[in-house]
């Protein structure tokens, strides 16, 4: 069950237009039965509750482009889950599903270079003195990056609140 919820959210969030829906909409009946094939009405499945749609519920990805990039990631480990799934027999209904999942990998393929530079990033060994090195003379080009962000959100923030903007006061005492 929670592996259909997740499928579910992951596709449903991608279908912003009549084609994109079509895929999913051809693939629904197969979801159903690769969930059966998973035993996924199995009450185990629910132990320690959902892998990816607590995600879309957290709040922290409401932008779209973020919310991009966070399903491009899911919709890989999908395709590679699946075609793990592949090398015995493959039954229509998966191959449906894996084709579908490659057209949404495409589709999101910019997104997922984004999270993968972001994986890359995490997983630097920043105990190397080379790296720490590197980092140390690349910090004033990302902090002025950081910068620019900063001036760009307070640009917003002010637009969107005419409160915090400073009111210019007319001197009328000649």
């Amino acid at each position: 069950m929670a592996w259909r919820i997740c499928l579910f959210f992951i596709l449903m969030s991608t279908c912003s237009d009549v084609t994109t829906g079509s895929i999913f909409e051809h693939i629904k009946g197969s979801i159903l039965k690769l969930e059966n094939d998973f035993n996924t009405s199995q009450s185990d499945i629910a132990d320690k509750g959902s892998i990816f749609t607590h995600r879309f519920k957290s709040g922290l990805w409401t932008e779209a482009n973020e919310k991009k990039i966070l399903l491009a990631q899911m919709i890989s480990i999908y395709s590679n889950m699946l075609k793990n799934k592949t090398r015995t027999q493959t039954p229509e209904h998966l191959r449906e599903i894996i084709e579908a999942v490659e057209q949404y990998k495409t589709q999101f393929s910019e997104s997922l270079k984004k999270a993968n530079d972001i994986i890359e990033v995490a997983n630097l060994p920043m105990n190397d003195v080379k790296i720490q090195r590197k980092a140390i003379s690349e910090m004033f080009r990302v902090l002025s990056e950081v910068n620019i962000e900063e001036k760009k959100r307070e640009r917003r923030s002010r637009g969107q609140n005419p409160r915090k903007q400073k009111r210019h006061i007319p001197n009328f005492q000649g």
